[in-house]
């Protein structure tokens, strides 16, 4: 029996969407590059994704752990009065006003109902923007008025993270009107403050933000830098098998060396080649050379929020993610870390190797990859392992030629054993 008070559709479509306006766009807009992290990478570790002493951007606005440094960003805000005429500040408010729908759209989402109001978001971009321009530029000047310098580390650390950005485009643009004599680069100025080092075989004309590099915030910045001198080149292996600790592989042979010049992506394999011809050529290894990488406390945070970035605004170009799964398979235990340590690939500022090999452990959890740029040297590293002819070659080598004289000795004996059997023959041959 059909009931006589039917529910429209437009009802049941007020019902549902009146939360949100009708003209409200729910997907992300093409600019959209700062994120909130994922739910599941988030709970592996909250505190690498969360900051610690300010808030920057619309995502953690309002928190009152930051009251703080909102007092110190007015403060940044009278000293930047310094620098600047009255009517530069009426610029710097404008362009903010004129581009305020270009700069929401470059994140995923405000939720902060006061940030609706154009006035408190304006307000927000402006004294925000301003503290970091303060901040570098007291830096570039060793002012005496700069923070001390654990906290400046904090603040630091607190400006590399995915869901504490503003807009590159923002702070460039405010640094233009606010010094348009200067020649300084706000690049350059971003990159001494973060202690970004350029990689010594770069190109300098790619570094610089123009036509071919856009910047989308601090967090892109430092991702960037480290793929400046990765080259990328399709992988010719469709597989991507899982391979050995370094510990097993260094036992079947494989060497590990570290990469002298270059950014942290360029790993690479070696093979030996004059190998494969001459069985008994044992005393050259094959070589997986791999940049050296600085280990401290807060290399986590920044790794992660990297990787998260990737994992939201780069999903099919996870250059970073592929970096440290290449690691975490290399590293099981404190073995590892170890030996990559011995080789000059790890330096380690934590204390505990235990720490190095728990933080590569876990930092890929929940991450998710498509692809693997390392892929050919996952395939030929699981080759170069199943086969027990490297293993037999590596421990003979490890037994008899672990040291020059040793070595000596061991060539000396089998030669001394070869002219014997040799003249043993010929006197048999004699004898016949």
């Amino acid at each position: 029996m059909k009931s006589n008070n039917l529910i429209r559709f437009a009802s049941i479509e007020e019902h549902k969407e009146s939360q949100i306006g009708k003209d409200e766009n729910l997907e992300p807009r093409p600019e959209c590059c700062i994120y909130r992290v994922p739910k599941k990478l988030r709970g592996v570790n909250e505190e690498a994704y969360t900051p610690n002493v300010i808030s920057i951007g619309p995502l953690h606005y309002g928190n009152q752990e930051f009251a703080y440094m909102e007092k110190q960003k007015i403060r940044c805000k009278r000293e930047f009065s310094r620098r600047i005429t009255p009517e530069i500040w009426d610029e710097l408010a404008t362009f903010i006003q004129e581009n305020e729908q270009r700069i929401r759209n470059c994140y995923e989402e405000i939720t902060s109902s006061d940030l609706q109001n154009q006035l408190e978001f304006v307000t927000m971009i402006l004294y925000d923007s301003v503290f970091i321009l303060e901040l570098f530029l007291r830096f570039e000047e060793r002012n005496s008025l700069r923070f001390k310098p654990r906290l400046e580390g904090y603040i630091a650390l607190d400006l590399l993270m995915l869901e504490n950005q503003l807009p590159y485009f923002v702070l460039q643009e405010l640094f233009k009107i606010a010094f348009p004599e200067t020649s300084a680069s706000l690049f350059f100025i971003s990159c001494a403050f973060f202690d970004i080092n350029m990689p010594i075989d770069s190109s300098l004309n790619v570094l610089v933000p123009g036509d071919e590099v856009e910047i989308k915030h601090f967090t892109d910045l430092k991702r960037r830098v480290l793929m400046m001198t990765y080259i990328w080149r399709p992988p010719q292996s469709t597989s991507n098998p899982d391979i050995p600790c370094a510990l097993k592989l260094q036992e079947s042979g494989v060497k590990f060396k570290k990469v002298k010049r270059g950014g942290l992506l360029n790993i690479k394999y070696e093979k030996n080649k004059l190998r494969n011809i001459i069985p008994f050529l044992w005393l050259k290894s094959h070589k997986l050379h791999i940049p050296k990488v600085k280990i401290y406390d807060e290399t986590e945070s920044l790794l992660r929020n990297l990787m998260a970035l990737e994992q939201c605004h780069y999903p099919e170009e996870t250059y970073i993610c592929d970096y440290i799964n290449l690691m975490d398979s290399l590293i099981n235990s404190e073995e590892d870390v170890n030996l990559l340590a011995d080789a000059g690939i790890i330096s380690s500022h934590v204390g505990d190797n235990v720490k190095v090999a728990k933080m590569f452990n876990n930092i890929c959890r929940h991450i998710s990859l498509d692809d693997n740029c390392y892929r050919d040297i996952f395939k030929e590293l699981k080759k170069h392992y199943d086969n027990p002819w490297n293993h037999v070659v590596a421990s003979l080598k490890r037994v008899y030629f672990n040291n020059l004289w040793r070595g000596t000795a061991t060539f000396a004996a089998v030669l001394l054993l070869i002219l014997t059997f040799i003249q043993t023959v010929c006197s048999i041959l004699q004898v016949v």
